[in-house]
């Protein structure tokens, strides 16, 4: 029976990916003895898996093949019958640079066996075929590593698209694919005869009226019958044409008694967005409103925003300015582009952020933002905004801030303390009471700075009373602090 099933098993291993074939009679005894411990596992494995960061058994298979296999057993072993070992032959080749990675590619266009894969908390299954792409692919990231050129990845691109296969990276290659006409015929083929969704958007590009009715009435199959317009939304994005209105505005109106948002959505407001006209601003405005469900609502808007920030013209300006105001939405990009349209509005919507219950004041005042000490980071970059024009509202700030902060925005207002005496209190008053770690570490380390010997025994006071202050790996890492600074 045993046999049986091992012969129906390399029979569909052929019938599935036949284009070579595998001599086990080039592999070392030494050699295929790691590969069989591999196909033990049958997984293809990173070095650290899991959230506990755990390196695998697999992976000192991995490293074991690297140290003992010879290029020319790596080479034979990408076509071996098992995938997971013809996966990890591909990867060991790639960190080689006497090995040509396109010869073999072009090889394993059909090699779709699904193989598990676990690389971090993420597992998943993948086809052979795109595995072998996904590892030869240049990385703007890494420039060192060994990959196909630009020239081979152009080639590579041309195969999936004009041959017939069902690898994933074929809908990479067709986005990446730019809209000649030589290739015209073949990405409306593909959109035609095989309801390719990567290639309607490329259809798009073209921005060819005759494709209009294509890009209309494309719908993908899935579970919800209102969905399955993913691609479309993007593709009208490419071409917003008249034409497509109607169907943005009925699908738009459905999504208004929903109990649950879609991902789809965000490519709804995309797609409107990209008209630029009054038209989509009346579709943009319509979820302030007209959406049934509150806890819905946010969905929507944060949808809205990010169309707007996206498909960016004065037309939208408005709208905005109506989500921050209203909705508290905004990000570093959006405050900045407001502040430069009208600087005394976003300060005072910049002290709304900053202080508690403010109430917002009509105001002239045009703050200075010459000098601005400038950050990555929204509530800094406010922050020091507030510091360069009223230093009295920023100490403030700053003092309410050190006493309310989470663990993530206290380090911002800590580090503006300078050793200035007037925020010592509200220091201790956090400290008092503070059970975190990364708190009371941060909050210690700022009075230390002040190198005041009062200063320091009043820390060892709190500490006294604090027994969060003691425990576990904090406590052990605030006796190395005071240690080092010979506080005791």
């Amino acid at each position: 029976m045993k046999i049986l099933l091992n012969f129906i098993t390399l029979f569909f291993y052929i019938f599935s990916y036949g284009q070579l074939t595998y001599q086990r009679n080039l592999i070392s005894n030494r050699t295929n003895k790691v590969v069989n411990k591999i196909v033990q596992i049958n997984e293809l494995m990173d070095s650290a898996v899991y959230s506990s960061g755990t390196r695998p058994k697999q992976w000192d298979n991995f490293e074991e093949l690297i140290n003992i296999a010879t290029k020319s057993e790596l080479l034979e072993l990408t076509n071996h019958p098992n995938g997971v070992v013809r996966c990890y032959a591909f990867w060991a080749l790639s960190n080689r640079t006497d090995v040509d990675l396109f010869a073999i590619l072009k090889n394993h266009l059909n090699d779709y066996e699904l193989v598990n894969t676990q690389f971090g908390c993420i597992g998943n299954q993948e086809m052979v075929g795109d595995f072998y792409i996904q590892m030869s692919e240049p990385n703007e990231y890494e420039p060192e590593a060994r990959k196909i050129t630009y020239k081979e990845l152009s080639k590579l691109d041309s195969l999936l698209i004009y041959k017939p296969n069902k690898l994933n990276s074929r809908y990479s290659a067709i986005a990446r694919s730019e809209p000649t006409e030589k290739l015209y015929l073949k990405i409306k083929e593909l959109v035609v005869n095989e309801k390719n969704a990567s290639a309607l958007v490329t259809l798009a590009k073209y921005k060819n009226v005759q494709d209009i009715e294509i890009i209309k009435n494309f719908k993908e199959a899935t579970k919800d019958e209102e969905d399955g317009y993913f691609y479309t939304y993007i593709a009208i994005s490419e071409f917003p044409r008249l034409e497509f209105i109607p169907l943005l505005e009925h699908n738009l109106r459905k999504t208004l008694d929903k109990t649950h948002f879609s991902g789809e959505w965000s490519e709804l407001y995309k797609a409107i967005a990209s008209y630029k006209n009054e038209k989509a601003i009346e579709l943009l405005e319509i979820p302030f409103t007209k959406v049934q469900h509150q806890d819905i609502k946010k969905y929507h808007i944060d949808f809205v925003f990010d169309a707007i920030l996206e498909f960016q013209d004065p037309l939208y300006d408005k709208l905005l300015w109506k989500i921050w105001e209203e909705e508290n939405q905004r990000t570093l990009q959006s405050y900045k582009y407001l502040f430069s349209l009208n600087p005394a509005k976003a300060y005072e919507l910049t002290k709304r952020e900053l202080i508690e219950n403010y109430q917002i004041q009509k105001s002239d005042f045009i703050p200075n933002i010459s000098n601005i000490e400038d950050s990555e980071n929204f509530d800094e970059y406010m922050l020091n905004i507030i510091i360069a024009n009223d230093k009295q509202l920023s100490d403030k700030i700053i003092y309410y801030q050190i006493e309310t902060a989470n663990v993530h925005n206290l380090p911002i207002y800590t580090s503006k303390v300078n050793k200035q005496n007037i925020f010592v209190k509200a220091l201790f008053n956090r400290l008092e009471n503070a059970d975190n770690p990364h708190i009371y570490l941060n909050l210690v380390k700022t009075l230390i700075d002040f190198k005041s010997s009062d200063i320091n025994n009043n820390i060892l006071e709190v500490r006294k009373h604090n027994k969060s202050m003691n425990e576990n790996w904090g406590g052990e890492a605030l006796d190395e602090l005071l240690k080092k600074n010979e506080i005791h």
